[in-house]
């Protein structure tokens, strides 16, 4: 009778310590199980990066006031893939841009060809995307020498003497290719025209198609763009030149940044194909890029013995 009541009184203390073994680790269990379900409510950043938010200067093709009010779904659309803040400025000319590279006020820039190998020259600019033309995804794009029919030139060597607007000292297809096709045909720019600059490509066509001045030069991506716009029509200029294919501006980061960085906002451009966002910045999307791709344009450059320093003051 006393073994009975002790085995009764073993087995209690055994079922007790059981149920407090089995209340501790369906706890465990438990935790475990909610866990996961915290963390896939959690939102992920696509393209994280360290910065505060993107400082992101453009140069005005066009007037700058336009660019600035069409340009914000591409920096939402930013500011959406790297999660943060996206402030996007454009320059009062190209210079103001690539200061703004080389004095670390700018992260992120969408240069022209020349005024991108002035910035990279200078010790700040690393290119990393070229854009792609808007109308083709062409990745390179022409410079014209234009007029319209009234003033009758028909070839370079009508140019000489007559007003003509070049765009602006650092642009590629709106001062450095012109002139270099100016030169090659024994036009001396600087002396056998009556030249200014305008500032942008698209007011270099509108002083041409106003009678500002008899030609000017324009970037193809531009005169199609406003054709297509209807802005004029293609039997009011004559196309007098058509330049050797230039390569799509690129799109550069400040060389000091952290490659993580680098990387992240790459693939980030990389990664916008909305056609709203796209076409805010008259780009037809992005592939990838580096410096060697401008070499062609500091060969031209070299030729005409350009002073790269005195484009940027």
């Amino acid at each position: 009778m006393l073994a009975t009541k002790r085995h009764a009184s073993f087995y209690l203390q055994y079922g007790i310590v059981f149920a407090c073994l089995m209340v501790v680790l369906a706890a465990c269990g438990g935790s475990n199980q909610t866990a996961p379900t915290t963390t896939s409510n959690t939102p992920s950043c696509k393209h994280p990066i360290s910065m505060s938010q993107i400082n992101f200067g453009v140069i005005p093709a066009e007037s700058a006031t336009s660019i600035q009010d069409a340009t914000k779904p591409f920096s939402d659309a930013l500011s959406k893939e790297v999660c943060k803040p996206v402030n996007l400025f454009v320059g009062t000319n190209y210079t103001s841009i690539i200061t703004a590279m080389v004095s670390k006020k700018a992260d992120v820039a969408s240069f022209g060809p020349l005024s991108y190998i002035l910035a990279a020259d200078k010790g700040n600019a690393e290119a990393i995307l070229r854009a792609l033309a808007p109308a083709n995804k062409a990745d390179h794009y022409y410079s014209y020498i234009i007029t319209t029919p009234k003033t009758g030139i028909k070839t370079l060597d009508d140019l000489k003497g007559k007003t003509f607007s070049f765009t602006d000292p650092a642009s590629t297809s709106g001062n450095l290719v012109p002139r270099y096709t100016l030169k090659n045909a024994g036009i001396d720019p600087d002396k056998d025209l009556k030249a200014t600059y305008v500032g942008s490509h698209d007011l270099s066509l509108a002083a041409v198609l106003g009678g500002k001045v008899q030609a000017g030069a324009v970037a193809s991506d531009t005169y199609d763009k406003l054709l297509q716009q209807g802005k004029f029509k293609d039997s009011d200029i004559v196309k007098v030149t058509q330049s050797f294919a230039i390569p799509e501006g690129p799109i550069a980061v400040r060389k000091d940044m952290s490659q993580s960085d680098k990387d992240a906002i790459q693939a980030a451009f990389l990664d916008i194909t909305d056609p709203a966002a796209l076409k805010a910045i008259s780009a037809g999307g992005f592939i990838k890029d580096t410096d060697k791709s401008y070499d062609p344009i500091r060969d031209v450059a070299k030729k005409l013995g350009l002073n790269l320093d005195k484009l940027v003051k």
